[in-house]
């Protein structure tokens, strides 16, 4: 969106304004120049969760630069890893006024529906229970069902960890049903390729190896094609689709809102009467800011705070850019689809939600920020 390249300059605008406003304080000095440099880098993701969630096993899985393990003043978004969903994972997200950094990623899915072939299926069933709660609604923007070492597997199976598969599919449906029955059969030292069946069991857990070799006796026959399969079955294409929607596509916003934070801790920390007009700054940026509007109102929306007839917010919601922030997403249309038309037709239809006499002000609120959308789509549309 055009906002978000106002919204870029006027950020660091607001860090020049507070290194000058505090250039006596070395202490502060030092931490907004940092903060600064930071602003001018890509987007940094932390990896958080609970012990052995599956924080090193994902990263390998997602082999992003960027992403970095634990959680720390310096990343700019939120993978928080977790099995079920506890307490301590909503105290862990807690803090957060609008969850608009954040991803609740199950990453040992195949663990929640007891290691059954069908267990990722449990997983995303799980996932979007979750993904509807409004409790966690308030915490996060999505929860991603993934199974860690299935993903890693998939990019990097070998020529022989396939052989292998290949051999064990090939024995006796009864036979090897009783092997994968529990991680003690599978490893019994009576049987010669025990050293072999080690790899395998820690580079795709039991799991894994049940599915690799129930996909090769239906046909997946191709090293290539079966690891492609796991990619697929392991989740990790939707946890890359849901980055790419809520991290990567609102990069330059959430730089903005770590810069916005920054300079808060700071105006906090070291309070002067000087730094009135800063203070003003940072909320001018924050309340007049599009995209800030837009992910708020997709907080409230999808955690129920804010309620419209259920047609119209799901239409807001896409607006709003939850499936995507490109014209064509927001609009759910193809690219080549003729887009300004169907824009101008949607801020036709949502002026009139805007002056409905019959709903709350918080409704016709709402459908003000989703016009100021639908006109920024058609600026876009209509640049040179």
């Amino acid at each position: 969106m055009i906002t978000q390249e106002l919204l870029t300059e006027d950020t660091r605008a607001m860090l020049e304004w507070a290194l000058r406003l505090y250039r006596g304080s070395a202490k502060a000095t030092n931490f907004l120049t940092q903060q600064r440099q930071l602003f001018d880098e890509p987007l940094r993701v932390g990896v958080t969760g609970r012990p052995k969630a599956g924080k090193s096993t994902l990263l390998d899985a997602l082999d992003e630069d960027d992403f970095i393990e634990g959680h720390t003043s310096d990343v700019d978004a939120v993978l928080h890893l977790t099995g079920p969903v506890r307490a301590e994972d909503r105290s862990a997200l807690q803090g957060n006024p609008i969850p608009v950094n954040t991803i609740v990623v199950l990453a040992r899915a195949d663990e929640l529906g007891g290691g059954r072939v069908d267990a990722m299926s449990s997983a995303k069933m799980i996932a979007r229970r979750l993904r509807a709660e409004p409790e966690l609604g308030q915490l996060c923007q999505d929860v991603v069902a993934v199974a860690g070492l299935l993903a890693v597997a998939g990019r990097t199976l070998t020529d022989a960890e396939f052989d292998a598969l290949v051999a064990l599919a090939a024995l006796p449906r009864e036979e090897l049903d009783e092997l994968l029955l529990s991680t003690d059969r599978f490893m019994n030292p009576a049987l010669d390729d025990v050293v072999l069946r080690q790899g395998l069991l820690e580079r795709l857990g039991l799991f894994g190896i049940r599915l690799c070799t129930t996909l090769v006796r239906r046909g997946y026959g191709d090293p290539s094609r079966l690891a492609a399969e796991l990619v697929q079955r392991s989740g990790l294409n939707d946890l890359r689709l849901s980055i790419r929607r809520h991290f990567t596509e609102r990069a330059p916003v959430l730089k903005a809102r770590s810069a916005l934070v920054a300079v808060e801790t700071v105006l906090r920390a070291e309070p002067r009467p000087e730094a009135r007009g800063l203070h003003a700054e940072v909320e001018r940026i924050q309340v007049t800011t599009q995209d800030f509007r837009e992910l708020r109102l997709l907080a409230a929306l999808q955690t129920g705070r804010i309620e419209l007839p259920s047609e119209i917010a799901t239409e807001a919601e896409q607006l709003l850019g939850l499936s995507g922030t490109s014209p064509a997403n927001r609009l759910g249309s193809d690219d080549g689809a003729d887009l300004l038309h169907i824009a101008m037709a949607v801020l036709d239809r949502w002026q009139a939600y805007a002056s409905n006499p019959v709903w709350r002000r918080a409704q016709t609120t709402a459908a003000k920020t989703v016009v100021h959308t639908c006109e920024a789509i058609i600026d876009t549309l209509t640049r040179p």
